[in-house]
């Protein structure tokens, strides 16, 4: 059996600082490396729990004061198909 995994690589990290910038009160410049690997952590539970790549910013945290959801683009996840063995 295999089984694809995802990972966010430094093209998904680029755009989750863009969408950062944009809508977090914070700014992208707040943000760290670290802290963009642990988004990009998120966007890969997403995918493992079968859903799209995505991240969100909660309401309280956004420019916009409501909740704003960011899906990675396929350009910014590498896949990587592995045998699982049963």
């Amino acid at each position: 059996m295999k089984a694809t995994i995802y990972t966010v690589n430094e093209a998904g990290l680029a755009e989750i600082k863009d969408f950062l910038s944009k809508k977090h009160k914070m700014g992208g410049d707040h943000f760290t490396l670290e802290m963009l690997h642990a988004w990009a952590s998120e966007a890969e539970f997403q995918l493992g729990e079968g859903n799209p790549a995505s991240i969100e910013i909660g309401s309280m945290y956004s420019v916009s004061g409501r909740p704003e959801i960011y899906t990675i683009s396929d350009a910014g996840l590498d896949a990587q198909v592995i045998e699982i063995d049963e």
